[in-house]
């Protein structure tokens, strides 16, 4: 029975391939298999078994399923984790909040030390959690919420919707927020984030108020520089989040409470009570005209200009990296002289272009999608319509081009990869690069989006291209001269598909030419990362021995007399499949699309010009301290990801 017991976490990929369906480590499972393609049935026992193995451990991993900027940038995924979260420990959700918005994730350099913090996620995020929870989609998301995407919501609710007249929709509305505030859970979340949004927005009204005592323009600037972008998401008036939830009721009412100097309409004071219609009337257009008017107006939000139709005043460079990727199109359409001017100023390094929130594989998505409407466009039939679409393409290809640069170069600015190269899974499971669907995105896209990162981030001689693998590995070389565009549709020309042989790579092509070229064990080369859904192909046939992949290999290097590279196992499907068990030593395993695990990686060994601040990394007393440096197996890298400053102030309490 023993031995029955120690093969029930064996398992085989759908290829065949032996693998394990678990680590038995539940916070490296938690950690590993946490990614978009979750749901809330898989998530709840992840999380249940980590909590009880590692509740501090646990609730960082949460938090790095957020982080935009240190972790894994998967939103949905966050929600159904938070959902579990106040399932199951409402006082740890609710006490940790206001770490999704606060500053904490630290950008300094050694070159620009005092590069301000950037936050986990964004206000926005605070009310989307409450919208979720007034619907009851926060703790049951098991498919795309209605609520954040539109389009998924069933056919007879849509319908049902649009037949309801908005006072009926309203009532509606109110009685559900009535019942759902008769819960204490519910009323602390909702109390929680009112308070934070205008806690928020005194501290900007404050530093709006200091504005106006600048000497000059400059200085007044500098002073603005304060305000946050709270203003920007604060609920709208009737907007999608208010009418769900009256959360901007709630806020105009704090609002007043912790008033200070802000001066209200003198009609207050006539009002029976403050819980009355006519001061809850006063309140909401007191909080939209004297607050988030000039706020919304000294934070320069993109959108009241093209709300306005001012177009042609847009300051491009102060466009989010989302807003630039979603209105490229209408900014060319409705300023094009002033919108291809700044795109020239930012292509020769005058201007910058926001693209660090964006992840790798959304760019290289849709340069994908704009190649092949290229190729397809009827020229002949409609030569004035396809010269506009060759006309619209071509900005749209400089946007993304300088987007990607400015992605990478923040990485770049973590520190370098050294002694690493890319091995990227192109097999036939990874789906194509001629069908990109941002909805629905096959592993394909982030695989080659990663190894194209790895390659422009790694240090020479391995920055010149990565190893590509199905039937046939296959070397390719990039050429640095070539933009982002012709590198993807060279790359689309190579012989891709077929089956996922990873065995080849090793086998065929890396060991082989250490034999050959009598490469000594301490020249080869240090570390590899395996860019794929992990659905590998059986290693060997007709053997009883059980043999993953990796254990196969090993062997193999060993029997030759070389050492096995440290591998990365990057995870980039949603299969639950494992090469490894969590101790195992020269190992790591990573899972997601964000470029932005990368960074655990970095810096390894000091150089000058780049390193990272010492403060960048810190032992906290909650969590096992990452061990000694020459030690790399999957628990320690996870740790290691996770022991970052920007999560130090998360907290148990339930």
């Amino acid at each position: 029975m023993d031995a029955l017991m120690q093969t029930a976490h064996r398992t085989y990929t759908t290829n065949g391939a032996q693998a394990y369906s678990s680590t038995l480590s539940p916070t490296l499972d938690a950690f590993q298999q946490l990614t978009g393609y979750a749901y809330s049935s898989q998530i709840n026992i992840l999380l249940s078994r980590a909590w009880a193995e590692d509740p501090e451990l646990t609730l960082r991993i949460i938090w790095n399923l957020r982080s935009i900027h240190d972790g894994k940038s998967e939103r949905d995924a966050f929600y159904r984790a938070f959902g579990w979260l106040w399932d199951n420990h409402p006082r740890t959700a609710i006490v940790n909040l206001h770490l999704l918005v606060e500053p904490v994730c630290l950008r300094g350099t050694k070159r620009e030390p005092n590069k301000e913090a950037v936050a986990h996620g964004y206000w926005k995020d605070l009310l989307n959690i409450l919208a979720l929870a007034t619907v009851d989609e926060l703790s049951s998301m098991e498919c795309p919420a209605a609520f954040l995407h539109i389009r998924s919501a069933p056919a007879e609710v849509r319908a049902r919707k649009e037949t309801m007249e908005p006072a009926d929709v309203a009532a509606s509305n109110h009685r559900q927020i009535k019942r759902k505030l008769a819960d204490p859970k519910y009323r602390a979340l909702y109390i929680a984030i009112a308070r934070l949004f205008s806690a928020r927005l005194l501290a900007d009204l404050r530093v709006l108020r200091e504005s106006e005592k600048a000497a000059d323009e400059k200085a007044r600037r500098a002073v603005l520089h304060g305000i946050s972008l709270a203003s920007k998401w604060a609920p709208s008036l009737a907007a999608s989040h208010d009418r769900q939830t009256n959360i901007a009721t709630a806020i105009a009412h704090l609002l007043y409470h912790d008033r200070g100097e802000l001066i209200f309409p003198s009609a207050l004071a006539t009002v029976p009570s403050l819980d009355s219609i006519e001061a809850t009337v006063l309140l909401r257009s007191y909080y939209r005209r004297w607050v988030l008017v000039p706020l919304r107006t000294a934070s320069v939000v993109i959108e009241r200009y093209m709300t306005a139709n001012r177009w042609k005043e847009i300051p491009y460079s102060r466009v989010s990296a989302v807003c630039m990727k979603t209105n490229k199109e209408r900014f060319f359409k409705h300023d094009p002289v002033g919108f291809q001017s700044y795109l020239i100023s930012v292509e020769k390094g005058r201007r910058t272009i926001s693209g660090a929130t964006l992840l790798p594989h959304q760019l290289v998505g849709e340069i994908c999608d704009i190649s092949r409407e290229a190729r397809y466009s009827d020229r002949e039939q409609y030569p004035e319509l396809a010269r506009h679409k060759s006309e619209l393409a071509a900005i749209q290809v400089r946007v993304l081009e300088a987007q990607w640069k400015r992605l990478v170069g923040n990485l770049r600015e973590a520190g370098a990869i050294e002694n690493s190269i890319a091995i990227c899974d192109v097999s036939g499971s990874m789906g194509s690069l001629c069908d990109y669907d941002s909805r629905h995105i096959q592993p394909i896209f982030p695989a080659v989006a990663l190894s194209l990162v790895l390659a422009q981030l790694a240090k020479p001689p391995f920055n010149s291209g990565f190893i590509t693998f199905s039937e046939h590995p296959e070397f390719v070389r990039l050429d640095p001269a070539l933009s982002l565009q012709a590198t993807i549709d060279r790359m689309g020309n190579s012989a891709w598909g077929g089956t996922t042989n990873l065995n080849a790579v090793f086998m065929r092509l890396i060991l082989p030419l250490a034999i050959e070229n009598r490469i000594k064990p301490e020249d080869m080369i240090k570390r590899l990362f395996v860019f794929s859904d992990m659905q590998f192909d059986q290693a060997t046939s007709g053997t009883l021995q059980w043999e993953t992949n990796y254990n196969y290999i090993e062997r193999a290097y060993r029997a030759e007399g070389y050492e096995v590279p440290q591998i990365v196992f990057w995870d980039l499907g949603g299969y639950g499949t494992t090469e490894v068990l969590a101790e195992r030593s020269g190992v790591a395993l990573m899972s997601g699309f964000s470029p932005s695990m990368l960074k655990v990686f970095m810096g390894e060994q000091p150089d000058p010009e780049t390193e990272m601040e010492d403060a960048e990394w810190v032992d906290v007393a909650e969590v096992e301290p990452v061990q000694q440096q020459d030690v790399f197996n999957p628990v320690s890298v996870m740790k290691k990801a996770l022991s970052r400053e920007c999560y130090a102030g998360l907290v148990v309490v339930d």
